[in-house]
């Protein structure tokens, strides 16, 4: 099965150590995978448990090696994407996940996220030209106050802002995740407060998925369900809904 973004499946289920077109859209798939020991590249944090419930039915929960018996058995009767949420269910699944993690030598869990995810390609895509984008490879033009530039991605990343008096006033970028990185972008977005709701954030946006949507690659997007304003942005570029994630994260340095 696809989802119509077969880039961006392949893109999620390599992060999830699964491939997503082996599964269907009955219950649950747990999969264990030594990734969920380790950060992923621009990450500060270890996704001990990666659970994703895409739009199309499928559900993929990547779990450590040792804890997809009891995390399996926590999942055997979830059947609606909204039961991600459950609290109830969230605190048993931390508990098998801290045991793996613990065995593993590595810190328990400390935080738990919710994002809802979105994916754009060409077909989709709604551009947004703005006079004052343009691509970014290093800080020559300084950020406007409280906005960051990502100059994790510079040089060679793909990078575009919007200038505004000789200062960046928003930028959106592909994070540089180790794979994939010239197929799919896995998109960040920062403005600066004071030009919030002028259209900014949707022209870089979609200066950046074009880049890559022009020559065939595609685009995933995500924000935390409650940033009404994100999901509006992607919305407004294009993303149609992809799917929503639960992740249960650990430090990744237990110092």
């Amino acid at each position: 099965m696809m989802t119509g973004f077969p880039l961006v499946d392949r893109y999620i289920g390599t992060r999830l150590g699964a491939d997503l077109s082996a599964f269907g859209n009955e219950g649950v798939a747990v999969v264990e995978s030594p990734r969920r020991l380790r950060r992923e590249q621009s990450y500060g944090f270890i996704h001990a448990l990666w659970w994703f419930w895409l739009t199309d039915g499928r559900s993929v929960a990547s779990v450590p090696p040792g804890a997809g018996e009891a995390i399996g058995e926590a999942l055997r009767e979830v059947r609606t994407a909204e039961q991600l949420s459950d609290q109830t269910l969230v605190a048993r699944l931390r508990s098998s996940v801290d045991a793996a993690l613990l065995a593993a030598g590595l810190p328990a869990t400390d935080r738990v996220r919710c994002s809802l995810w979105f994916a754009c390609n060409a077909a989709h895509l709604r551009r947004h030209p703005g006079e004052s984008c343009r691509r970014l490879t290093d800080e020559g033009v300084p950020p406007a106050e409280e906005l960051r530039l990502p100059v994790h991605c510079f040089p060679e990343g793909i990078v575009c802002g919007a200038v505004t008096d000789g200062r960046v006033v928003s930028v959106a970028y592909a994070h540089r995740s180790g794979f994939m990185e010239d197929e799919v972008a896995d998109l960040g977005v920062e403005t600066a407060p004071a030009y919030r709701r002028r259209g900014c954030a949707s022209a870089v946006v979609s200066a950046v998925v074009e880049h890559f949507t022009c020559t065939g690659g595609e685009a995933v997007y995500c924000c935390v369900p409650d940033n009404l304003a994100s999901a509006a942005t992607a919305r407004s570029v294009g993303f149609v809904p992809y799917g929503t994630s639960l992740a249960l994260c650990a430090p990744a340095d237990p110092s």
